[in-house]
């Protein structure tokens, strides 16, 4: 399908989107009260963000499948199609794991009953909830790199294999690993375009 890898460009606007719609949570050393308070005055643009979070984590598994096969076939690229989808599943976890925090978070804000101290503990947990969808984000990417890169053959043009290569390591340095995310997804928007353009065979998928 010609439209199928444009799942990867759908995935990364739903994600924008519903970070933007989260907007600035509580940060970790934010008090219960006012965890409560924000979710509670929030419930709404909350929702729709995690919703749109969980459509893009669906996207971004059948972006990373796309992704797969098309580095499946790369001479020298062996087993790494597997990783390659492996993190894109990675990434979708762990979106779908922070909404549900988030969504517990959403739904205790307006009870009176939960102790201050128990939002303030999820709350930090959310906040530090990152590691597994950028974790994940950066094994596609490397994964891809290293298959595209190693060989000819690739669907992709070799200066975005390279990128791949080179943002799939600086996502996992500290610090560096945000910005590399953020570039991640337009890396992501470029693939999908491109793979889009030149669609495998049908007799590849």
């Amino acid at each position: 399908m010609r439209t199928a890898p444009l799942t990867g460009v759908v995935a990364v606007a739903l994600t924008v989107a519903a970070f933007l719609l989260l907007g600035d949570t509580p940060g970790t050393g934010a008090t219960g009260r006012e965890v409560g308070s924000y979710y509670d005055d929030h419930q709404a643009q909350v929702a729709v963000g995690l919703y749109l979070l969980v459509i893009a984590s669906v996207l971004f598994v059948f972006f990373a499948a796309y992704l797969a096969r098309a580095v499946r076939d790369v001479p020298l690229g062996g087993w790494l199609h597997r990783v390659v989808l492996a993190g894109g599943v990675l990434l979708a976890a762990g979106f779908l794991v922070g909404s549900t925090l988030t969504l517990a978070l959403l739904d205790l804000s307006d009870k009176s009953a939960v102790a201050p101290g128990a939002l303030q503990a999820l709350n930090a947990v959310n906040e530090d909830f990152f590691i597994p969808f950028v974790g994940g984000m950066g094994l596609m990417l490397l994964a891809t790199g290293l298959a595209a890169v190693r060989g000819t053959g690739s669907p992709l043009p070799r200066w975005l294999s390279w990128a791949a290569l080179v943002l799939g390591v600086l996502v996992f340095i500290p610090w560096v690993g945000f910005f590399a995310f953020m570039l991640a997804g337009v890396w992501v928007i470029v693939a999908s375009v491109l793979l889009a353009r030149h669609p495998l065979k049908a007799k590849e998928l």
